[in-house]
């Protein structure tokens, strides 16, 4: 397996990061790992924390929107300073079509159960197993979380592995990986869905939380963690919190706190 040590500028965050470490501390323990999966070379950026701190690792894995990337995400999403514990796997996606890219120009995870072979599944399947079977990755704390696309491919991983994540947190996406949203089966886990209130499927995302409410006989008990942005749902299926920030379809950066605490109090 090839590694590649990669140094990122990333800006510094003011949302909580861990006191008195600057940007140098994460950024050497950011590497790039390759995989090849059905004859494919795949590669994720992943965030290592040091070797005193890999016990009962908590794993993350954040999958980027479509046309995006995991250099770019890791910047926009930077959830290993708030969590630098855990180990957080930023996967590549590659070309991949939508019905916005039909001629797949752009990268990204297959937006159907089924697709490609459901070449995205084998890759995370072959991450995953190297992760676990590498790291002391404690088993009751793996989550997933993404962006548009990326949050279309969570809802798909929860859908076909179901055993595997103890939360969720799919962002600004309206779509599950099924043509019928009232087809889907979700795992009995939390689930932290973010949603732009201008953002074009604000609709069809408002249809889609109904249905996991629904779905979760979940009861709705106020705000989460005070936050009057949000809708907490209680259930025995897993609890939901329903984000609704005031911008439109795009993952803001400030938000990653949010994500990272839901994570954090999952358990």
């Amino acid at each position: 397996m090839k590694k590649l040590i990669l140094l990122l500028f990333i800006p510094l965050v003011s949302f909580g990061q861990e006191q008195n470490i600057d940007d140098s501390y994460y950024d050497k323990h950011i590497s790039l790992k390759f995989w090849t999966v059905d004859g494919v070379e795949r590669n994720a950026l992943v965030y290592i924390p040091e070797k005193e701190l890999l016990k009962n690792t908590p794993l993350i894995f954040v999958w980027h929107g479509h046309g995006g990337s995991a250099e770019k995400f890791i910047k926009r999403f930077p959830v290993h300073k708030l969590w630098k514990e855990a180990i957080v796997v930023f996967p590549q996606g590659v070309n991949s079509k939508s019905p916005w890219d039909i001629k797949a120009e752009k990268t990204g995870w297959q937006f159907q159960i089924g697709d490609y072979n459901d070449r995205d599944i084998k890759f995370f399947d072959t991450m995953y197993t190297y992760f676990s079977n590498t790291f002391p990755i404690d088993d009751e704390r793996v989550y997933c979380t993404g962006s548009s696309n990326g949050g279309t491919f969570t809802y798909i991983l929860l859908q076909l592995r179901p055993k595997i994540f103890a939360a969720a947190a799919p962002a600004i996406t309206a779509n599950i990986g099924l043509e019928n949203i009232y087809e889907m089966s979700l795992p009995p886990i939390p689930i932290f869905h973010t949603s732009g209130k201008k953002e074009n499927s604000f609709t069809k995302q408002t249809k889609l939380v109904n249905f996991i409410i629904k779905e979760k006989k979940a009861e709705y008990v106020g705000y989460w963690n005070d936050n009057i942005q949000t809708e907490y749902y209680k259930s025995d299926k897993g609890n939901l919190v329903w984000f609704k920030h005031k911008d439109g379809h795009r993952w803001r950066t400030r938000d990653t706190e949010l994500i990272a605490n839901f994570f954090k109090k999952s358990n």
